[in-house]
């Protein structure tokens, strides 16, 4: 049987916020991080949340 996507709400409500503090602390204007070691939180902390929030489910029934 197919893995299917699973979608988990409460990872997809944590990368909201975070990747709105992600755009506001983004410079546009020269493509940088005001502060770079927030900004390398912020977008692993992103990243991980989206791959938590797609990750596929196992099926249960294979051993």
């Amino acid at each position: 049987m197919k893995d299917k996507i699973g979608f988990n709400i409460v990872f997809a409500i944590i990368a909201f916020p975070i990747g709105l503090g992600l755009l506001r602390e983004f410079d546009f204007h020269s493509f940088v991080f005001r502060n770079p070691a927030l900004g390398f939180i912020y977008l692993t902390t992103f990243v991980f949340s989206l791959f938590m929030t797609f990750k596929k489910k196992k099926d249960e029934t294979e051993k």
